[in-house]
């Protein structure tokens, strides 16, 4: 397959213009200047005008579509990557909740059978377990029966017969009790993430020094900081060796305290993501979140006492959000693509367009609008003609 007068994104996430691309087995085999000949038997596509960018990586996502990673089917995972590709997302972490062992492992059988085929959607990049180790009292929604104090062995026991790199990240409230022994034995197995904590500055300190180098979802489900006891947040934010999580909907952070948090974080610690739930992509109304009722009223979740109880959101949202904030593209976008595959060990595969990565591409308008996505050199969304003129139409 070849792209030709593409505008694409490079490495350094500079614009370099009228540039061809060419695609084998799933990867991005060669960019030049000129324009190559393409046998009969090659897709050809002239993306002139459309401006080519990686695709989206979703570290933490629980579902859409009325689907939920939690159901513990296969069918759900195809549903949630077939809307995340819509919007741009060509790879994820689908996420569990605080649910049972037995309903854990239906989550690891169902995404190590959706990883095995080709899909028309967007790729998975292994499980994330956001629970059972997280602090009871900042569970949110989550049902905190299922909550435990960090355990090696329930892990191991877990994913017996299964890859251990089925999982890919597993949240971790530092403070519990075994939680330091926790990180410094699996430190190098997966990504702990700092999450649903009443961590102070110290203690939070101290699990960055034992192994955690991830924050999910940065002021949320942690304590405020204050300026005699940073807490978390403050520790998250101070080591320059942690990533850390945003949900950029303006609901789950204000704007400025956004500005500030990307100020501190700076091009290369933020991570965009969603944290969204089944009512992703669907009407509001009431939708089941780990068992409990959570009100979706336009676009915003409730849990019944005013709390946020995950979002609607998706990254080319939340993208389009931070331009708007006057954040400039290649801090948006490092955030949305490079740097939550740094945070998983993928950036050797995917999150930029360089030969020998995989094709995971998004073709977008002036305008930033989507207008086609690959996912492994297979275009899994394609706006044709007719489509482009009716979303303009609805706009107008």
């Amino acid at each position: 397959m070849r792209l030709n007068h593409v505008d694409l994104v490079d490495p350094s996430f500079a614009l370099q213009k009228d540039m061809t691309i060419t695609i084998e087995h799933g990867k991005i085999e060669n960019i030049a200047k000129e324009i190559l000949s393409v046998p009969a038997d090659e897709e050809e596509y002239d993306l002139s005008g459309l401006i080519l960018i990686p695709g989206f990586i979703d570290l933490h996502v629980h579902g859409a579509m009325g689907a939920d990673t939690s159901d513990g089917t296969e069918d759900a995972i195809a549903r949630v990557a077939s809307y995340l590709a819509e919007h741009g997302v060509t790879s994820f972490c689908p996420t569990t909740m605080m649910i049972p062992k037995d309903s854990l492992e239906r989550v690891l059988i169902a995404s190590e059978h959706y990883a095995r085929e080709e899909r028309n959607g967007a790729k998975t990049l292994g499980v994330r377990l956001e629970g059972p180790f997280l602090s009871k009292e900042k569970c949110g929604v989550q049902n905190t029966e299922y909550a435990m104090l960090p355990s090696e062995e329930y892990v191991t026991e877990l994913l017996k017969g299964f890859p251990k790199d089925l999982i890919s990240i597993i949240d971790i409230a530092p403070e519990l009790d075994g939680a330091m022994d926790f990180i410094r034995s699996l430190k190098n197995d997966y990504v702990l993430s700092c999450a649903h904590t009443s961590a102070t500055f110290q203690c939070c300190k101290e699990a960055i020094a034992a192994g955690m180098k991830h924050g999910t979802h940065l002021f949320n489900a942690m304590n405020v900081m204050h300026h005699h006891e940073p807490g978390a947040v403050g520790a998250l934010l101070d080591d320059p060796s942690v990533t850390c999580e945003l949900i950029c909907d303006g609901l789950h952070v204000h704007p400025a305290v956004l500005k500030i948090a990307i100020a501190v974080l700076g091009e290369d610690r933020a991570v965009v993501v969603s944290d969204s739930m089944r009512a992703a992509g669907m009407p509001d109304g009431e939708y089941d979140l780990g068992g409990k009722t959570v009100r979706v009223t336009n676009g915003r979740t409730d849990s019944g006492d005013g709390r946020l109880a995950g979002s609607t959101t998706n990254i080319h949202t939340e993208f389009l959000n931070l331009l708007k904030l006057g954040f400039p593209l290649k801090t948006a976008l490092k955030a949305c693509t490079l740097n939550p595959a740094k945070v998983i060990g993928k950036d050797k595969e995917t999150g930029t367009l360089e030969i020998g990565k995989y094709a995971d591409m998004v073709a977008m308008d002036q305008e930033y609008r989507i207008r086609k996505v690959w996912v492994n050199g297979r275009l899994v969304k394609d706006m044709n003609v007719e489509e482009m003129k009716k979303e303009t139409e609805d706009r107008a």
